[in-house]
C-alpha cells in the first residue's frame, strides 16, 4: 500500500518515465522520514533534495532530467504542504 506521499512521488516518476518507479519512491519516501522538519530547515531541505536526487539518478541518468524532476516534486510538496 501506497500513502499519499509515496504514490504522489510514485506517479511523478511515472509521468517521467523513470524505470523503476516503485523502489525509488519507497527511496525518497524513506528521505522524507530522515528529514520531517525539512520545510523548516533550509539545511535539512538541502540534505533532502541530495538524497532524493540520488534515488532518482539511481534509475535515470540523465542529470537535467532528474533535477527538473526534483525541483517539480518539491515545488509541488510545498504547496500541498500548505494547503
Amino acid at each position: 500500500g501506497f500513502d499519499g506521499l509515496t504514490y504522489f512521488v510514485y506517479s511523478t516518476l511515472l509521468d517521467a518515465e523513470i524505470g523503476g518507479a516503485e523502489e525509488v519512491s519507497r527511496r525518497i519516501k524513506q528521505a522524507f522520514l530522515l528529514f520531517p522538519n525539512w520545510q523548516k530547515s533550509e539545511n535539512s531541505q538541502r540534505e533532502l533534495r541530495q538524497k532524493v536526487t540520488f534515488a532518482v539518478l539511481a534509475a535515470s541518468d540523465n542529470l537535467d532530467q532528474v533535477t527538473a524532476l526534483v525541483d517539480r516534486l518539491f515545488t509541488l510538496l510545498e504547496k500541498v504542504d500548505r494547503v
